[in-house]
């Protein structure tokens, strides 16, 4: 996945059953998805075995385990590891020290830390600390709740994009009210993973979504 000549698409499973969950995973994979993620409301709602029923169907695809680590960061990340995970996300709220203990426990198990800067308040400060620190990938991420009460808005999405990926060489993931109308902009901006989830996962044909979105990431001229 580093160095990669075009923005991949990640298919966030939101959803609270694992059947659900792994029948939009086999629709995505088939349809032109790169990454899946086994996303957070699923963890919690089915447990951490749920990145393992998710790789046994896309064994080909890298799959993330959204954890959000707060704390514990070396047991958390083994814990992923153990079952199945390629990547684990790790929240950019985080000491450290924990950001630091996940990326050791992820090269000892073969996997890869992708950081989120989900309601960090200086993201791009914040996203310049961490290019020391080690993690493979930095996530944008712009929340549900944020969104709706209007915080940080595309175009401020979109300049920090810019500057993180100009100046930290580290492939930068965006997340978080993303549709067909901004994915162009922001993969011109420096994005080189685009994180899907709902406008996804909740269409009435997830393939043919799937294929729609992945035109946009593939005729995007960076």
């Amino acid at each position: 996945m580093d160095g990669m000549g075009k923005a991949l698409l990640q298919i966030a499973l939101d959803v609270a059953r694992v059947e659900d969950a792994l029948s939009i995973a086999i629709m995505a994979r088939e349809n032109g998805a790169d990454i899946i993620e086994a996303g957070t409301l699923l963890i919690k709602s089915t447990g951490i075995s749920s990145v393992k029923s998710i790789k046994e169907v896309c064994r080909d695809l890298p799959v993330v385990a959204d954890m959000k680590v707060l704390d514990t960061g070396a047991e958390e990340v083994e814990m992923a590891a153990r079952n199945g995970a390629d990547i684990v996300t790790v929240s950019a709220l985080a000491h450290d020290k924990t950001i630091l203990d996940a990326v050791i426990t992820a090269r000892n198990h073969g996997v890869k830390i992708m950081v989120d800067l989900l309601h960090v308040r200086d993201p791009l400060d914040r996203g310049m600390d961490l290019c020391e620190l080690g993690v493979d990938y930095i996530c944008i991420h712009r929340g549900i709740d944020a969104v709706r009460a209007g915080a940080m808005q595309m175009d401020e999405m979109i300049k920090v994009v810019k500057a993180l990926s100009s100046s930290c060489n580290i492939p930068i993931a965006v997340a978080g009210g993303i549709d067909d109308s901004n994915i162009c902009e922001l993969i011109r901006a420096g994005a080189e993973i685009i994180v899907m989830g709902s406008y996804i996962t909740k269409s009435a044909d997830v393939g043919r979504t799937v294929r729609w979105i992945r035109r946009f990431i593939d005729s995007a001229v960076v």
